[in-house]
């Protein structure tokens, strides 16, 4: 991502400012005579800002295009690599802090507070489908009455879709269906080739003793190994239903951790022989993990997608969406590495600032 280009247009208007306010003085100490010019002038220059302020404006209104920081710590970095992406090109942009709960960011959207919501494609298709009245009618079943009402984790988005027990929806069906999804004004944007799903890792000689491939080829070692959940994950439809449901796989046991480093902590001394961790994880890299892929699509698809209001104007969409476009699963790797932990290396801002700067 490119470097911040210099605000040349900010610079010439308080030029322009300083020119006439010194021909006016000027007219003034010759007592007449070129007021009536002094006054063109500065109607000229006041037309011209008021036309460059409405040009450069992100919403109709011309106010600054409000972005949400979301639901974790990956789009509060994301809403700043907007911002400053749309201010870079003229476009008055703001990062606003409305919470991490999907309902009140939704909300936030539907009443005006923000204009931009990033969010990620399947956690927030469950929710939209489980706790949300759609934009139109859809040919998308409706949710299973008997289904979880917790958004993040336990709804099955295979269910929610109509797919089998044996097969969940792929990230482009799950992209699909998100418009109907959605409350009306309510607008998805482009998604991310870089993603956060949930992957089934384990350590590289477990990989190498059970001579294992994908998923497909863990059922006869399930028995004999334990397998590190997130945490209220074991019983969900990714933990270990799910596993039984897609690929035959009872695990002999699939002990939670909510703290994420405790669960690599925990696959790493061999506590556990397998974890469920997403993609963008930095110990898959740091330490060397195997990912096993998910021919069935078990783990419910996240790409990082923006959510907007109708007021975007197309310049500002167009913006967002090459932004989107170039987030990978290793851009999304990095904002983990630099904004979590006890001592964050740098702040979401700071953050998207060196993300933009990088090739």
């Amino acid at each position: 991502m490119a470097p911040h280009a210099g605000n040349t247009s900010a610079r010439f208007r308080v030029g322009r400012r300083l020119a006439l306010t010194g021909a006016a003085f000027i007219c003034v100490l010759a007592l007449g005579g070129c007021a009536t010019e002094a006054e063109e002038l500065a109607t000229e220059g006041a037309e011209q800002e008021a036309t460059a302020a409405a040009s450069s404006a992100g919403t109709q209104e011309g106010t600054p295009v409000a972005i949400a920081t979301g639901v974790n710590d990956q789009t509060r970095v994301a809403a700043h690599l907007y911002a400053q992406s749309l201010q870079e090109q003229g476009i008055a942009a703001t990062v606003v802090d409305a919470g991490t709960e999907r309902g009140a960011l939704i909300d936030a959207l539907e009443s005006g507070t923000v204009d931009v919501v990033p969010d990620f494609t399947g956690d927030l298709y469950v929710h939209m489908a489980e706790n949300e009245t759609r934009a139109t009618p859809s040919a998308t079943p409706s949710p299973d009455p008997s289904a979880s009402k917790d958004p993040g984790l336990v709804g099955s988005i295979g269910q929610l879709l109509g797919f089998s027990s044996e097969a969940g929806p792929s990230a482009d069906d799950v992209y699909g269906a998100l418009p109907d999804a959605m409350p009306q004004g309510l607008k998805i944007l482009h998604e991310s080739p870089g993603e956060n799903t949930d992957r089934f890792v384990v350590a590289p000689a477990t990989a190498v003793e059970f001579e294992l491939g994908d998923l497909t080829t863990m059922e006869k070692h399930c028995p004999d190994i334990n397998v590190g959940m997130p945490g209220n994950y074991a019983d969900t439809a990714q933990g270990v239903k799910g596993l039984t449901s897609y690929y035959d796989c009872v695990p002999k046991s699939a002990p939670e951790f909510s703290d994420y480093a405790a669960r690599v902590d925990a696959l790493l001394n061999n506590d556990v022989q397998a974890a469920v961790l997403p993609a963008s994880a930095p110990a898959i890299e740091d330490d060397g993990l195997t990912v096993l892929a998910d021919p069935n699509n078990l783990y419910r698809p996240e790409k990082l997608v923006p959510v907007t209001t109708g007021d975007l104007t197309d310049d500002a969409i167009s913006v967002i969406n090459g932004v989107t476009d170039g987030i990978r699963t290793q851009d999304l790797t990095m904002m983990t590495r630099l904004v979590t932990g006890q001592d964050p290396a740098m702040s979401p801002e700071e953050a998207a600032t060196f993300l933009r700067e990088q090739p």
